[in-house]
């Protein structure tokens, strides 16, 4: 008879609650290597208040931390949940499902809770529970269910480890950053220095985000996420096109889009032309849809930190959309810090940044739109009276980008020039474009040389259009017409 029970497929009857538990302890231990020993300050609480945080939904781990493992938020105690698990690996006999009240037990405690040092962080808390599912379906049918949700806990479970680890490692970098600064209490919820001390981590976390669904397209992200960790530890965001709020499940993402109500940028539309518009948003009076165009930049601007996103105040942001029957839909944008008084700050005709970031959505890239977004911003620094130039250190592509439009409109506009003399400062008066700018293209093109110490521009005709040939001309619907624009400057620079 001992021998029969090593038989394989032998079903093992568990009669106790306490016996369960026991099994999934034992369970557990097996797939506990060593105990962490890391110094890094991760949740040690479950957001439910009330909840001890003992037990988990997938009916091994002894406590847990989150909403989704968490059995009091299911309406179902630990022992339900570990009866289940057992059961679906073959440990115990498929009887009748009957509705009884579980027998009282101790729930386990969180076990090797002081292996490390860890500290407890803020979280957010909730009282609410999942709906009662009772007299929704038949016990069998509620049974299938929450088998289903079992499986997808245990499945999901090595990204929500995944997720800790990032919450750790966001906390350890905070509190070395506050410690360096000398500063007393790092772990306050409005420290000024936490987004800061997220720069010097962005780097070396392992990118979450993998897709973003923005309207009818599925774009993968280049760099790592700012999102909030709810939401940058997911795979797939969805993120509405019109007002740019985040989303997390595909379900909340659908009756957000049967809800909003907002069809274009909230701002003013200061050109149109055809289908194309431009809007001008206020970071000030837009702060939420700012922040939010922000954190979607950062997911393909290495350079974009977040302590950018905590200023949009100070900047204006101009924002390209492509209209359509259902509404205006982001192309790209560039925004530029808002420029102060000249009749205060004593500035003439002052070189400033006309442009601080710029994107173009991958989806709408190498169709002449970056173009169009770098020429929009000297046709507004024009009427500003000012001579803009971007603001430095320019990336990679963001200088191949704008070489591109300044070797095309100095040598347009020295193919037309038929004066004996060229004066560079003239020229950047002209295009609008910053000496330094116009300097470092003619070094470029070879068309400047320096003779008996002063500097020349060599205006070859041949030569100059032999360049023009050799480049590609912009698209004319990508240019901007002047006629179409209607703006107002700020504050206009005295001449």
């Amino acid at each position: 008879m001992k021998q029969m029970n090593k038989v394989r497929g032998r079903q093992k009857v568990v009669k106790s609650d306490q016996k369960i538990i026991s099994w999934a302890r034992k369970q557990k231990q097996k797939n506990i290597s060593q105990p962490i020993n890391l110094p890094l300050r991760v949740p040690l609480t479950c957001p439910l208040i009330g909840c001890s945080g003992s037990g988990h939904v997938n009916g091994l781990d002894l406590s847990h931390v989150t909403l989704s493992g968490c059995p009091a938020y299911h309406n179902l105690p630990f022992e339900k949940w570990a009866e289940m698990r057992a059961r679906e690996d073959g440990l115990v006999c498929p009887v009748r499902l009957q509705a009884r009240n579980p027998s009282p037990s101790t729930s386990p405690c969180k076990t090797n809770k002081q292996s490390h040092p860890v500290e407890r962080v803020h979280q957010l808390h909730t009282v609410q529970h999942e709906p009662p599912l009772t007299h929704l379906a038949s016990p069998m049918e509620l049974y299938q269910f929450r088998c289903a949700q079992q499986r997808l806990v245990t499945e999901k479970e090595h990204e929500a480890k995944e997720h800790l680890i990032l919450c750790a490692r966001i906390g350890s970098a905070m509190a070395s950053k506050s410690d360096e600064l000398g500063l007393e209490d790092p772990h306050g919820p409005l420290h000024p220095t936490r987004s800061r001390a997220g720069e010097h981590i962005g780097n070396s976390l392992e990118q979450r985000v993998r897709t973003v669904v923005l309207g009818n397209w599925q774009v993968e992200p280049t760099y790592t996420s700012a999102y909030p960790p709810d939401i940058a530890c997911l795979p797939t965001i969805y993120v509405c096109e019109y007002c740019l709020t985040p989303m997390r499940f595909s379900v909340t993402y659908d009756r957000h889009q049967q809800q909003c109500t907002v069809s274009f940028p909230p701002g003013d539309e200061i050109y149109r032309k055809e289908n194309l518009s431009f809007f001008e948003v206020d970071g000030e009076r837009r702060p939420d849809y700012c922040r939010n165009l922000c954190l979607l930049t950062k997911l393909f601007l290495e350079h974009k930190t977040v302590h950018e996103v905590e200023k949009v105040s100070s900047f204006l942001f101009y924002i390209l959309t492509e209209s359509d029957a259902n509404g205006h839909h982001i192309i790209g944008y560039f925004s530029k810090q808002k420029p102060g008084d000249p009749h205060e700050t004593g500035l003439n005709s002052v070189l400033y940044n006309n442009l601080s970031c710029i994107l173009v959505l991958p989806q709408y890239q190498c169709s002449g739109y970056g173009r169009m977004l770098i020429e929009m911003s000297y046709v507004l620094s024009l009427l500003e009276n000012r001579i803009g130039t971007p603001e430095h250190p320019l990336s990679d592509l963001g200088l191949i980008l704008y070489r591109k439009y300044w070797k095309w409109e100095i040598l347009t506009y020295l193919q037309t020039y038929s004066g004996k003399s060229i004066n560079i400062r003239a020229l950047s008066e002209e295009l609008g474009i910053a000496i330094p700018d116009i300097v470092s293209t003619l070094l470029d093109m070879k068309m400047l040389i320096y003779f008996r110490t002063q500097y020349y521009i060599v205006n070859n005709k041949v030569d100059v259009q032999r360049l023009l040939n050799s480049m590609k001309a912009p698209d004319p619907a990508r240019r901007i017409d002047k006629s179409c624009l209607h703006w107002t400057p700020h504050s206009v620079a005295p001449k």
